[in-house]
């Protein structure tokens, strides 16, 4: 039994989820100014974090649910 997960997050894709899962860490576990509830902080913080793993594995299981595919292998010449 092999379990494969192909990649389903692009580039550009990852980019953008690792700047906002790093901005929501960031607002979520260190800086509080932004928000004042800590129960709401810990979620952003925990959503933040799970975003970060989403980003580095490039692979969204959301985006396998719906179809979505943004990634895109690169061509190979002969």
């Amino acid at each position: 039994m092999s379990l494969s997960i192909s990649k389903n997050i692009g580039r550009i894709d990852q980019l953008i989820r690792l700047g906002i899962s790093l901005s929501m860490i960031y607002f979520g576990f260190f800086d509080l100014s932004l928000i004042q509830d800590k129960f709401s902080a810990t979620i952003v913080g925990i959503f933040g974090s799970m975003n970060l793993i989403v980003a580095l594995i490039q692979y969204c299981p959301l985006y396998a649910v719906v179809g979505i595919n943004t990634y895109c292998k690169a061509k190979t010449e002969i």
